[in-house]
């Protein structure tokens, strides 16, 4: 990271003598690891290294971008040269901003050293318990399509000429096992998953429990007659609703019209039990950090509060044409991409009832556990979806046989609204964006297509 952060240096000290304006220089580099375990042998197993940098000058009130991933002195004239001539031909009318620094920075726990005395040898025989275990966990597990380890960590660098001079680190540990079970006529598979920022976050047993049954109880699942129903969504497919729709608070989105919640900041746009917040500053969460992409300081922003939308995200350049201050949710897609907006920790806050208590009041209806069809069934715009989804049915208040082969249909803007209740038992998702959300009881019956 030394040579890197030397580089950076580099850059900025060539900027400075031979440009004018304000400009920065974005670093980031880090490692993945993945290794995947069939038949107790290595299937597949990769280690990538990466590094890149970004150079943003701001000229005449025009920003240019260019990037690189060499790291040769040399190259540095040129890296300079095509982001001032890119600035010259931009035709953004926005203001940009080049960042000078927040006052002060939170601290989040976002790097654990621990992570680094796991070795190789150590994640692939995880892989390998993970596996025998979900065979081992049912006779009628016929085999494991997928027992998998995956680890990253990386550094991101932010220097710029108003004095900016930030780095952070971070990383993570992940495993997901895929059984598939068969009684003789039917297949089906289930997907269990562990991970975080320590080694007893790697539970094979946690993981292998959730996947075989997942995969056990779909076996004997058949569809329901169509006809509106009460729904709750368990909490990772809540998680996935959320994710899916998560850009409608996007000041960004709102303002190229794209978000329906446009205007409506100060406005009821949900059920009084739904409180959303975005929080960067929680230690070791999948969305943690000190800084955001342009190096405003990190920190927690109710969304919405007690179903009133109180604020839409926003970096820079959208807080400015708004008249308000970044909530510090720029980001960037990767070192080459331009600036946007996207959620750090974003939670639906839990309530008090267990998944068990929510059927018991829901009485009869349907619980939602998987969701898909998210990219082809759901308008990210209007917030309509009509989504292919399996689960259980609940009969008397109790979960009862395993439910597939149907859609749910709706808009996620009346889903907010129709939150009766949230349950107690917060899912944290772990690919992805970090989205956390319990379950939630409906409150009107939804649209359900089966037989």
């Amino acid at each position: 990271m030394s040579n890197i952060n030397e580089f950076c240096k580099k850059i900025l000290d060539y900027a400075k003598e031979n440009c004018g304006g304000e400009y920065e220089v974005y670093a980031a580099n880090g490692e993945s690891f993945r290794v995947e375990v069939l038949d107790g042998q290595i299937k597949n197993y990769s280690v990538n290294d990466y590094a890149g940098i970004s150079f943003r000058i701001k000229k005449n009130g025009k920003m240019g971008y260019a990037s690189t991933s060499s790291f040769d002195e040399d190259g540095i004239p040129e890296l300079v040269r095509a982001a001032s001539d890119n600035a010259a031909i931009i035709e953004n009318p926005d203001e940009q901003f080049i960042f000078s620094g927040s006052e002060k920075y939170p601290s989040p726990k976002v790097y654990n050293e621990e992570l680094d005395t796991v070795t190789a040898e150590e994640k692939i025989e995880f892989a390998k318990e993970m596996e025998i275990k979900a065979k081992a966990a049912d006779p009628r597990i016929i085999k494991v399509e997928s027992s998998t380890v995956i680890s990253g960590k990386s550094t991101v660098i932010i220097k710029n000429s108003n004095g900016m001079d930030l780095c952070e680190s971070s990383n993570y540990v992940a495993a997901y096992v895929v059984p598939i079970a068969s009684d003789g006529e039917k297949m089906n598979d289930g997907f269990g998953v562990c991970g975080g920022f320590d080694r007893s976050c790697l539970d094979a047993d946690k993981a292998v429990k959730k996947g075989v049954g997942e995969a056990i109880d779909f076996l004997d699942a058949r569809s329901v007659k169509s006809a509106p129903m009460r729904i709750i969504f368990r909490n990772s497919a809540m998680c996935d609703m959320i994710e899916t729709f998560s850009g409608i608070f996007s000041s960004e989105n709102a303002q190229r019209g794209l978000s329906m919640l446009a205007g409506k900041e100060g406005e009821k746009i949900a059920a009084d039990c739904v409180t959303l917040t975005d929080d960067p500053t929680t230690d070791f969460g999948f969305g943690s950090r000190a800084f955001d992409a342009e190096g405003v300081a990190g920190r927690r922003t109710v969304v919405v509060e007690n179903g009133t939308l109180k604020t839409l995200l926003y970096n820079l350049e959208t807080a400015h044409k708004a008249g308000v201050e970044s909530t510090g949710n720029a980001s960037k897609g990767g070192y080459t991409s331009p600036i946007g907006i996207s959620v750090s920790n974003f939670t639906l806050t839990q309530g008090e009832k267990t998944l068990e208590q929510l059927a018991g009041k829901m009485g009869e209806g349907l619980i939602i556990t998987e969701v898909s069809g998210l990219h082809a069934g759901a308008n990210a715009v209007t917030g309509d979806f009509s989504l292919m989804a399996k689960g259980y049915l609940v009969e008397g208040g109790k979960q009862g046989r395993a439910v597939n082969g149907v859609t749910v249909s709706g808009n996620f803007y009346e889903l907010l609204k129709n939150i009766e209740e949230p349950g107690c038992d917060v899912y944290r998702n772990m690919f992805g964006e970090a989205i956390s959300a319990p379950s939630v009881l409906m409150g009107k019956p939804m649209s359900v297509a089966g037989e």
